[in-house]
C-alpha cells in the first residue's frame, strides 16, 4: 500500500528585524521524524535557487536567517535583491514528505524622503534643508539617504553634475551659508536633492531650493477710480516680471492721498494699503473711506516682495481732486481798446498751479475764450478781448489749473492760449453779465423698455427754438474729447424724448441746453446739470462656505462663494473682511484678502496673525463690472483656530514578549491574555475616541470546519466605539474576527472632537497566547443511530478552558456543540452514516485559541477506525419526533449552489462579486409498498403536512438540517400499493447548534 503524505505546515510568517528575517510555521501534524529547511535570496536580474535543504527537528517550528546589508547596493559593486523566501516540510514515519509550503517577503525601494527648506530669519545668505525617511515599513527596506547641493546662478540646477555628494541617516538637516559678496546682485539658487538607498535600490530624488534675488519691480502700474459716496472705489493692475530665477511671494499695492510736489508726483510712504496677494498678483481692489479734498491728489504703488527683500514701484498718479478755488479780486475793463486787467488770487498749494483767464459774452455764452494766463506766484494780468461793443453783456472767470499752456496766434491781435490741464478747480469763477440760463428739472426716467430712458427738462429760456440733448456713460465727457452723444429737438415737442439702445449695467449722465437760431449763427445756453440714472444694479449678497471649520495656527483655508449677477455684468472684483459679532449686531472690520474675477481665495493663518484659540468670522462682498457693490456683506462664517487634535494610546495591556527563533531573538509588543485593554487620549470628555483592530499581514491557519479562510491585512478584528477617555475593554465575545496566536495584528485608535478635527494613532502588536491549548482527549461510540461524545480534559487543562464539538461527514465539518466542558457526555442526534462519519473535539483556551506550544492544531477526530461510525445501507429523514427509514429504489442527486454575480461594463471587462455563503440542494426518489410499508408512506404523509426543520441522513456520508418537499405518486395492482416518492431537500441551518448534554437528551426523549 502506498504510503500516505504527511500534512503540510501552515500559518507561515516572516517577520524582519534589520537584516534578519525571522521565519516561523506551525506543524501540520505532529511529525514523528523531522522537517527540512531551505531559503533563497533573489537578486534582481537573476535566477536564484534555494539553499540546500537543511534537516531540522520535529518539534522546531521557527528559524532565523541573517543577512548583512554591506553585501548589497548601495554597497560598491553588489547586487540589488527583490525578495527573501523561506521554504518548509515535515514528515512522520511511515509517510511520505509533505509538499514544500513556502513563504516570501518582497524587498521594497526605500520611501521616498520629504524635504523641506527653511530661511533662517535673521541671516538671510543662510538656510536650512531637513529630510525625513519613513523606515516604518518593514518591506521598504532602508540602508542610507544620499543628499547632494551646488549653488547655480539663476535656477537651472544643470543636470546631473556639478553636485556634490554626501550620505546620512533617516532624518537629517543641512545649513549652507552663502557668501554675502556672490548673491550681492543677480539671481542664485541653491540647489538640494535627497534619495534614500536601500539593497532594492534607491527611490527617486526628492528636490528643493532656496533661490537668492530681490523682485523685479511690477511695471505699467494703472490705477482706475470711481468716485463713490462716503469715498473711492479703487482698482489697481499692474505687470509683473516673475520667473524662478527672479520669484515672487506676495504683491502689495499700497495707496497714498496727498499734495502733490511739482509735476503732481509724490515720494513718500503709504497711507494704506490696497491690498495683498501670493504670487504676483496682477490686480487689486478696495474702498478707500475718504474723498480726496481739494488740493489733493490720490497715488498708487505695488511693492514685489520676496522672503525678506521688497522691491517697489514708482509712485502713480491715480486720481486728481479739484484744485482750490480761486479768487477774482479787481477787474478793470477798457471799453475803447478792450483790453481788462484781471487781478486774481490763487488759493492752492500744488506748487505749480496756476490761474487761467477766461472770456465770454452774453450773446454766445457757451463760446468761452481763454485770453490770458496768470503764472504761478503771479496775481495780475493784462489781457486783449474781442470787440465787445456790441454786445449786451459779457464776463471773465478765472479757474486754476495744473499742466501745461501755450499762446496762440491769432489775426485779430487778441490774446489766446491753449490749455492741457492735469489738475483744475471744479469750475470757473465768474465776474460780469449774465448768460441764459440752463433748462431747469432735467431729469432721467427708465421705461419699461430694457435700454430706454425718458428725459425730460422745462423749457427756461423763452427765446429757445430748440433744445441739444446730450448723454454719456461718463460724467466728464463734455470735458472730455470722448465726446457725448447728441441729439437735437425742435421746441414745438414737448419737454421729454426718449434715449434708446443704451447699455445695461452702466450709469448714463444726461444734460440738456437750449439753442438760439442755427447753423453757425445759432447761439447757445449752458448746459444744465447732469440727471444721472444707473442702469446697473448691485450683484445678490454671495454666501460664503470654507473648505473647513478648523485650521491650527500654522494652516489655511479656503474661502468660496458664488457669483449671481442681477444686471448682466460679471464679477469685476470681491474682498474678504473680518467680522466681530457684538450685542448691537455684526461690525465689519478690515479686509484681509481680494481677488478679481476669480470666486475663491486661500488664507493663511501665519499671514493673517491669527492664533491658537480665536474664532475669526469671515465675510464677502462682490462688486459687478458695472461698479456696484453687493448691498450686505455675506453673513459671517467662523473659522477657529485650535490645536491640531492628537491621538494617544496611552497604554495596553500588551507587554514586550521576546521570540526566539533559531538562533535569533526579537522583541515584540505582545498579546497575551484576554480582555483587551486600552487607553487612548485626545479625544477629550465631550470627543469620540474610535479603536479598531485590523490585521497587519495576510495570515492563512487552518480551522475547525475546514473553511478554506484566510486572514487578509486590514480586516477588521474588533470596533469599538465611545465618548470620552474612559478605559476601553474588549472580551473575546466582541471580537467580530479572529485572534490568531503568531499573527500580526494592527490597534487603530481614533480620536474626533467637536470642532470636526480627527487623528488617528497606530501600534502594531503580535498574539501569543500565555496560556496555549493542549491536544484533547475523548470518545465517542454510536448506540441506536446516536452518537455519544465524551471529551477528556488533558494534562494542561485550566479553569475557563472548552471544547467544540464538530460533526464530520462527507460535507464540511459542522459546529454541534460551543463551549462544552470537559468530563461531560454530548449526544449528537444525527450522526453522519458511512466511513466519511466521525466527530472532532477542538480544545479552546479561555481567550479562544485552538493552537498548542508546539504550533500543532489542538483537535482530535475520532473516525470509524475508533468505533465512531453509523453503518447503514439506507437514509434517515428525522422530523417531528418521527424518523422514516427510506430504503427501495433510492437515487440521490444533489446540487450547490454558490452566490457569485458577475458584472460586465461597457469597456469590456468582467467582475465577479462573491457572497461566501454556498446553497444546497437535494433530491432523493424512492418507493414504499403497502405490504411492508404501510407504515412509513403515513410516515410520509405527515412529513409532507410538516412545516418545521427536518434533518437527513444520506447514504453516501451528508446529515444537514433542512427543509423537505413531498411528491407522491401511486400505482395499484390486484394485491399491493406501491408509492413512489420525490423528495426536493433545501439545506437550511439550523436554529442552534444540534448537539445535546446526555442529560437534556434524556429530558427529550423522556418527553416524546
Amino acid at each position: 500500500m502506498a504510503k500516505k503524505a504527511s500534512k503540510k505546515p501552515k500559518g507561515l510568517a516572516i517577520a524582519r528585524n534589520a537584516m534578519k528575517f525571522a521565519c516561523s510555521w506551525k506543524k501540520g501534524e505532529s511529525y514523528s521524524n523531522k522537517q527540512q529547511f531551505s531559503y533563497v535570496v533573489d537578486r534582481v536580474g537573476k535566477s536564484d535557487k534555494w539553499s540546500s535543504a537543511v534537516d531540522i527537528g520535529k518539534a522546531v517550528t521557527s528559524r532565523t536567517v541573517s543577512l548583512s546589508l554591506s553585501n548589497y547596493y548601495p554597497y560598491s559593486g553588489k547586487p540589488k535583491i527583490s525578495s527573501f523566501k523561506f521554504r518548509v516540510r515535515g514528515v512522520s514515519d511511515k509517510e511520505k514528505w509533505s509538499d514544500w509550503v513556502s513563504q516570501e517577503f518582497a524587498i521594497d525601494t526605500p520611501a521616498k524622503p520629504s524635504l523641506t527648506v527653511a530661511p533662517n530669519e535673521t541671516n538671510y545668505n543662510q538656510c536650512t534643508f531637513t529630510w525625513s525617511t519613513d523606515t516604518s515599513n518593514t518591506h521598504k527596506v532602508f540602508t542610507d539617504v544620499e543628499f547632494q547641493t551646488k549653488l547655480v546662478t539663476n535656477y537651472d540646477y544643470g543636470g546631473d553634475s556639478g553636485w556634490s555628494t554626501d550620505t546620512g541617516g533617516a532624518s537629517g538637516s543641512r545649513t549652507y551659508t552663502e557668501t554675502a559678496s556672490t548673491i550681492a546682485s543677480g539671481s542664485h539658487t541653491r540647489w538640494f536633492r535627497v534619495r534614500s538607498r536601500g539593497p532594492r535600490g534607491t527611490s527617486d530624488w526628492r528636490y528643493a531650493c532656496r533661490v537668492y534675488s530681490a523682485p523685479y519691480a511690477a511695471t505699467n502700474v494703472k490705477a482706475e477710480v470711481s468716485r463713490q459716496s462716503g469715498g473711492l472705489q479703487t482698482k489697481v493692475t499692474w505687470s509683473q516680471t516673475k520667473n524662478s530665477s527672479y520669484p515672487v511671494d506676495t504683491t502689495t499695492a499700497e495707496y497714498a492721498i496727498k499734495v502733490p510736489g511739482a509735476g503732481l508726483s509724490y515720494n513718500g510712504t503709504a497711507d494704506g494699503t490696497i491690498g495683498t496677494l501670493a504670487g504676483a498678483g496682477g490686480a487689486a481692489s478696495t474702498f478707500i473711506g475718504q474723498n480726496l479734498e481739494k488740493d489733493e491728489c490720490l497715488f498708487v504703488r505695488v511693492g514685489s516682495t520676496h522672503l525678506y527683500q521688497t522691491t517697489y514701484s514708482q509712485w502713480v498718479l491715480a486720481a486728481t481732486g479739484y484744485l482750490k478755488d480761486p479768487e477774482i479780486t479787481d477787474v478793470q475793463a477798457d471799453d475803447t481798446t478792450f483790453r481788462a486787467i484781471v487781478t486774481a488770487s490763487n488759493k492752492s498749494d500744488v506748487p505749480d498751479s496756476f490761474l487761467v483767464v477766461l472770456f465770454r459774452t452774453g450773446s454766445e455764452p457757451d463760446k468761452t475764450a481763454v485770453v490770458g494766463i496768470i503764472q504761478s506766484g503771479d496775481t495780475q494780468t493784462t489781457v486783449q478781448c474781442p470787440d465787445w461793443s456790441d454786445e449786451d453783456t459779457y464776463e471773465f472767470g478765472v479757474y486754476a489749473c495744473v499742466g501745461s499752456y501755450a499762446a496762440i496766434a491769432r489775426a485779430d491781435s487778441v490774446d489766446s492760449w491753449s490749455v492741457t490741464a492735469q489738475m483744475q478747480s471744479e469750475a470757473p469763477v465768474w465776474q460780469g453779465g449774465q448768460v441764459p440760463h440752463a433748462p431747469a428739472n432735467v431729469t432721467a426716467t427708465a421705461t419699461a423698455i430694457s435700454g430706454t430712458v425718458k428725459v425730460t427738462w422745462d423749457w427756461t429760456w423763452r427765446d429757445a427754438q430748440s433744445a441739444v440733448l446730450s448723454w454719456a456713460d461718463h460724467e466728464d465727457a463734455w470735458e472730455s474729447t470722448d465726446e457725448p452723444e447728441t441729439y437735437m429737438i425742435s421746441n414745438t415737442h414737448a419737454g421729454e424724448w426718449n434715449v434708446s439702445g443704451l447699455e445695461t449695467g452702466k450709469r448714463w449722465y444726461f444734460r440738456v441746453r437750449l439753442m438760439k437760431g442755427s447753423g453757425e449763427n445759432g447761439v447757445y445756453g449752458s448746459w444744465s446739470a447732469p440727471a444721472v440714472i444707473d442702469l446697473s444694479s448691485a450683484p445678490a449678497v454671495p454666501v460664503l462656505t470654507l473648505s473647513q471649520g478648523v485650521i491650527p495656527k500654522g494652516g489655511s483655508v479656503s474661502a468660496f462663494w458664488a457669483y449671481v449677477s442681477t444686471d448682466g455684468t460679471g464679477q469685476a472684483y470681491a474682498e474678504i473682511c473680518e467680522a466681530t459679532l457684538t450685542g448691537e449686531g455684526i461690525r465689519y472690520d478690515s479686509v484681509i484678502a481680494s481677488t478679481e474675477t476669480a470666486q475663491h481665495v486661500t488664507l493663511y493663518a501665519d499671514r493673517l496673525g491669527w492664533n491658537t484659540g480665536e474664532t475669526h468670522y469671515l465675510c464677502v462682498r462682490v462688486v459687478s463690472g458695472s461698479g456696484h457693490v453687493s448691498d450686505e456683506w455675506s453673513d459671517p462664517v467662523p473659522v477657529i483656530i485650535a490645536d491640531a487634535l492628537e491621538a494617544v494610546i496611552e497604554s495596553t495591556c500588551l507587554t514586550e514578549k521576546v521570540i526566539t527563533a533559531g538562533d535569533e531573538t526579537r522583541t515584540v509588543l505582545s498579546l497575551t491574555a484576554m480582555p483587551f485593554t486600552a487607553r487612548i487620549t485626545g479625544a477629550g470628555t465631550g470627543g469620540t475616541t474610535i479603536l479598531v483592530i485590523e490585521r497587519a499581514e495576510d495570515y492563512h491557519m487552518d480551522r475547525p470546519d475546514d473553511t478554506d479562510f484566510n486572514g487578509f491585512a486590514g480586516e477588521t478584528v474588533a470596533l469599538f466605539s465611545q465618548i470620552g477617555e474612559d478605559q476601553i475593554t474588549i472580551s473575546r465575545e466582541d471580537l467580530i474576527g479572529i485572534l490568531d496566536d503568531g499573527a500580526s495584528y494592527r490597534l487603530v485608535a481614533t480620536v474626533k472632537d467637536s470642532l470636526g478635527q480627527s487623528d488617528t494613532a497606530t501600534l502594531d502588536f503580535e498574539v501569543h497566547w500565555q496560556h496555549q491549548a493542549v491536544k484533547p482527549e475523548g470518545t465517542a461510540v454510536i448506540n441506536d443511530r446516536v452518537a455519544f461524545i465524551t471529551p477528556a480534559a488533558p494534562e494542561g487543562y485550566e479553569q475557563g478552558d472548552t471544547c467544540d464539538i464538530y460533526r464530520l461527514s462527507a460535507d464540511r465539518p459542522e459546529l454541534i456543540v460551543s463551549g462544552g466542558a470537559f468530563g461531560t457526555t454530548y449526544v449528537d442526534p444525527y450522526p453522519a452514516i458511512g466511513e466519511f462519519g466521525g466527530h472532532r473535539i477542538v480544545y479552546r483556551t479561555a481567550d479562544g485559541d485552538y493552537i498548542t506550544e508546539n504550533n500543532e492544531i489542538a483537535w482530535l477526530d475520532i473516525t470509524a477506525e475508533d468505533g465512531d461510525a453509523l453503518l447503514l445501507n439506507y437514509s434517515l429523514i428525522d422530523f417531528d419526533g418521527e424518523q422514516i427509514e427510506f430504503r427501495y429504489d433510492v437515487t440521490h442527486s444533489n446540487n450547490w449552489e454558490k452566490d457569485f454575480r458577475e458584472t460586465r461594463y461597457l469597456g469590456g471587462s468582467v467582475t465577479g462579486d462573491w457572497n461566501r455563503a454556498v446553497g444546497r440542494t437535494a433530491s432523493l426518489k424512492g418507493a414504499a409498498v403497502t405490504v411492508k410499508d404501510q407504515d412509513t408512506m403515513r410516515k410520509f404523509r405527515r412529513l409532507a403536512a410538516y412545516p418545521g426543520i427536518c434533518h437527513i441522513r444520506t447514504v453516501d456520508g451528508s446529515s444537514f438540517a433542512c427543509d423537505i418537499q413531498v411528491s407522491e405518486d401511486r400505482s395499484y395492482d390486484k394485491d399491493t400499493v406501491r408509492a413512489e416518492y420525490s423528495l426536493s431537500v433545501t439545506r437550511v441551518d439550523p436554529e442552534e447548534p444540534e448537539g445535546l448534554t446526555f442529560a437534556e437528551w434524556i429530558s427529550e426523549e423522556g418527553s416524546e
